[in-house]
């Protein structure tokens, strides 16, 4: 084992107001799945915070010019997490798009060696380590330190590109050596699930089940939102402000599957919408 079991796991959830409730599923799975105490702090790129269970929001340490350049709203805040934790200990950093099915303590303890880093290996379709998925993460915080800003200077003078930089490719690591190590690809499963998965990623923006019907493993997300709703978790409150906010589809209480009824909800809906449009046409060009 690499760390003290009973220590408490640090994990840091990258996210911000437009996933809010992916990231509270997110976070009752936690700690639904594990037995240890759990330190979460969540990163909110809409707000440059870092926030954490009974304390004040604090600002995260992030310029401007980078924050600027983040693809989502929290992309670049994972390299926060080592001069967040004072360069002491280990932690855990996670996108906001994920359910945790076993326990985080056991990536916690995971033998580190002399790496600075553990991450996903071959992470986008490569047979080889040369894009690792940093999505999950495990960080001795004592060895590592990030240069947001250098690396983005450097983005700028064209040694290296984003991509090279959030996938820590050799074009990136040729400048900046870090040691990256390997977690078990089941802690960080891409869209599929099986009953070896300790952790399922919503990667496909375009099919997550919160936002769209149908996924193949959206039941299991909506199992862990309706016990997080029952737990009091998740509140209604957090579920209207998504909806008004459009951060989920108007649909979202129906669950992943479509049935008949809401099938036929939809259409009628799209239908008056159709009309509605055409009337305003037509009073256009009246």
């Amino acid at each position: 084992m690499g760390s003290t079991s009973s220590a408490p796991v640090t994990v840091f959830i990258s996210s911000g107001e437009a996933s809010l409730l992916e990231r509270k599923v997110l976070m009752y799975s936690l700690r639904r799945n594990s037995q240890r105490d759990l330190d979460i702090r969540v990163f909110n790129g809409t707000h440059n915070t870092i926030e954490r269970e009974g304390h004040a929001p604090e600002p995260a340490t992030m310029s401007l010019k980078v924050k600027y350049q983040n693809v989502t709203e929290f992309s670049n805040y994972r390299f926060l997490v080592p001069a967040a934790c004072g360069h002491r200990g280990r932690a855990i950093s996670m996108d906001s798009d994920m359910i945790a099915l076993g326990d985080i303590g056991e990536l916690f303890d995971a033998e580190m060696g002399d790496r600075q880093l553990l991450a996903k290996p071959a992470a986008y379709g490569n047979q080889a380590d040369e894009q690792w998925g940093l999505s999950v993460m495990l960080i001795d915080c004592n060895q590592t330190r990030f240069a947001l800003d250098q690396y983005f200077d450097e983005i700028e003078a064209g040694l290296y590109n984003y991509t090279d930089l959030h996938q820590m490719r050799p074009s990136f690591l040729a400048h900046h050596p870090f040691k990256i190590g390997r977690i078990d690809p089941q802690w960080n499963e891409f869209d599929r699930c099986d009953k070896d998965t300790r952790l399922i990623h919503y990667t496909n923006l375009y099919t997550q089940p919160w936002k769209f019907r149908s996924h193949p493993y959206g039941d299991l997300w909506f199992e862990y939102f309706d016990e997080a709703r029952k737990a009091g978790y998740v509140t209604d409150r957090d579920i209207e402000l998504t909806l008004v906010r459009a951060y989920a589809r108007k649909d979202l209480l129906e669950g992943n599957r479509w049935t008949l009824a809401s099938y036929l909800r939809r259409m009628g809906s799209d239908f008056k919408s159709e009309l509605r449009c055409l009337r305003v046409a037509r009073a256009q060009r009246g």
